[in-house]
């Protein structure tokens, strides 16, 4: 070794390599500094040695870490990854505008405020086609254009780089850059991203899911995770593809499957294979029914279109059937709601229609003294529509 210090910079790591050294009987020479470590005084020399090695280690650290939090809080950019919206002007190490990308950050904010949700921002974004560029790394590695993820999403509407600051060590200080939206805006979506995870509390409880951890999307490959919806102070459970969860429900064909309907077919066709003793496994909690599930199952496929769910055992043997465990048709979108109104506002106005029509009949048969059969005859209609027309005066 040509210096000590080369081999390590702290003491505790360095005795336990010598420790390790002597265990096997190999021998460790510094060539350029001259002690033994079979004396007393070799051994003291060396602690010395190394005591001064890792203090100028720490030095140098300490040195670094206040040079860097005086950058920051001027406002440089110290390195890293640049934020989406900018360039780096490596001239001046600077942060200046991408023309293209800022429009792009100026959108997601006005759109986040109009929308008042992620999710349907994360799918305007898909259909506008806004994503992260290719990028080229120093070492060769090209990452590939992708969409904008969830998480990334909320980096982008939490940073404050995008006001023309910057964050260190949860203080905010002016920045040398220009900001790419108003502190108005900024401010107006960080109350809105507040008031709704004051709404949802602060604690995220663990959803519940029986086969959490085993069923898949066969689509996409990403594991299906347990949610629930709540409606009129009930709690319904499903699975759905966690990459729609991610990426926005256009993300992935798969959609959501009711939980208990989905978790019921799995255990019958297990029970019928004889791999499971029904009044043993129900009498068991969740947690429980899923250890017993992946004893035998090492894995559940789920294919969204022709609702078919595949099976592969512990023991290689797969078996699949088809089962209806999609959600019942819940609220109804705006158009169809809109169209549903006009409908009813026609069936209204045909149920005017038919009393006018009615009583006009009524009063053709007043006139004429003539029966019910008789009119109906007169007027070309069958004696049921007739009877069927007298009875809409009477309503």
């Amino acid at each position: 070794m040509y210096k000590v210090d080369r081999l390590s910079r702290s003491l505790l790591d360095f005795s336990q390599l010598l420790e390790f050294f002597d265990k096997y009987e190999v021998s460790f020479v510094s060539v350029t500094q001259n002690f033994n470590t079979k004396t007393s005084m070799g051994r003291l020399t060396l602690n010395i040695l190394l005591s001064f090695a890792q203090f100028e280690r720490e030095i140098i650290s300490e040195r670094t870490r206040d040079k860097m939090a005086a950058s920051r809080m001027k406002g440089k950019f110290i390195g890293g990854t640049i934020p989406f919206g900018y360039k780096l002007d490596k001239e001046r190490h600077v942060l200046v505008p991408d023309d293209i990308q800022a429009e792009q950050v100026r959108f997601i904010f006005e759109c986040l405020l109009r929308e008042e949700n992620l999710a349907s921002v994360m799918n305007i974004l898909q259909i506008k086609g806004i994503g992260l560029p290719e990028k080229k790394y120093k070492n060769g590695v090209i990452r590939s254009a992708r969409p904008i993820s969830r998480s990334y999403l909320y980096r982008i509407v939490h940073n404050p780089v995008y006001i023309g600051k910057v964050l260190y060590k949860g203080k905010i200080y002016e920045g040398e850059h220009d900001g790419l939206v108003t502190e108005k805006t900024f401010n107006a979506v960080q109350k809105l991203l507040a008031e709704k995870y004051t709404a949802r509390g602060y604690v995220r409880k663990r959803i519940e899911g029986v086969l959490n951890g085993l069923l898949y999307c066969k689509e996409c490959g990403s594991k299906m995770v347990p949610t629930y919806a709540k409606k009129n102070g009930r709690k319904h459970f499903y699975y759905v593809c966690h990459k729609c969860v991610r990426d926005g429900y256009s993300a992935c064909p798969t959609k959501t499957v009711r939980q208990v309907e989905f978790n019921e077919a799995v255990f019958r066709r297990l029970m019928e294979r004889g791999l499971l003793n029904k009044n043993d496994f129900h009498q068991l909690d969740i947690d429980k029914q899923t250890e017993e599930l992946m004893k035998i199952v090492s894995g559940i496929t789920y294919e969204y279109k022709e609702s078919y769910i595949e099976v592969s055992l512990k023991n290689g043997v797969q078996f699949g059937f088809r089962t209806a465990v999609k959600p019942h048709p819940g609220g109804i979108p705006k158009k169809e709601r809109q169209a549903y109104k006009e409908i009813q506002h026609l069936k209204a106005d045909q149920a005017t229609y038919y009393k006018a029509l009615a009583l006009q009949i009524r009063e053709y048969m007043r006139v004429n003294n003539l029966s019910q059969k008789e009119c109906a005859q007169a007027l070309g209609l069958s004696s049921a529509r007739g009877s069927q027309l007298m009875q809409i005066d009477k309503i």
